[in-house]
């Protein structure tokens, strides 16, 4: 099993629980590591045990599997019982109130602000698992890199921070080119820090 991937191994796992018939099921954020096609097959078994009578609790943080797969949600918040909801009762936003317990925008009101300097330029950056990325980093924004588990977002960072080589493109930080052949020359060298979940 050493050799699936970490998607395809969820997807065992998965799997051999299901096969022992249990009346309940727990799964405890169960596509995590899965792609959107094995998050449907996933569904479509959800489904069917469903159909069969089968309990199910469905723990996840993620709205759209709530509302997409779920009867009904229990909404816990450091370590209390919050409320129990019908799904369809609810919108998005009176669910994730219901989990933080406050509005969005008392917490993080919309400030109107000019957009800052480039801090951070990548130009048609390609390496080994990348291929002409660009992108635009400004001071005081925070720039999102989304994409399923193989997208190439790891290797993107790696390839940016010098640990895997740039075949082409370009780097500049604060309007100074970066040339990187090793973490020690990349743009950590000028104060940028890469961190990821293990």
């Amino acid at each position: 099993m050493g050799d699936l991937s970490i998607g395809d191994q969820q997807m065992v796992e998965i799997a051999k629980v299901l096969s022992f018939e249990s009346k309940v099921i727990i799964m405890d954020e169960p596509t995590d590591a899965l792609t959107d096609t094995e998050t449907e097959s996933l569904f479509r078994v959800i489904r069917e045990l469903k159909s069969q009578g089968r309990g199910i609790v469905y723990i996840s943080h993620r709205m759209k599997e709530i509302f997409e797969i779920c009867d009904d949600v229990t909404v816990f918040r450091d370590g209390q019982f919050i409320a129990e909801r019908e799904v369809a009762s609810l919108t998005e936003d009176s669910l994730i109130e219901m989990m933080v317990g406050r509005k969005l925008e008392d917490q993080y009101p919309h400030l109107d602000k000019a957009p800052g300097d480039i801090r951070l330029k990548v130009d048609n950056l390609c390496g080994p698992g990348v291929n002409d990325v660009s992108f635009t980093l400004r001071k005081g924004e925070i720039l999102g890199v989304s994409g399923l588990m193989g997208a190439g977002r790891t290797e993107l960072m790696k390839v940016l921070y010098g640990a895997l080589p740039r075949t082409s493109g370009y780097v500049t930080l604060d309007g100074h080119e970066v040339v990187t052949r090793s973490p020690q020359d990349g743009p950590g060298k000028r104060h940028c820090v890469y961190l990821r979940r293990p």
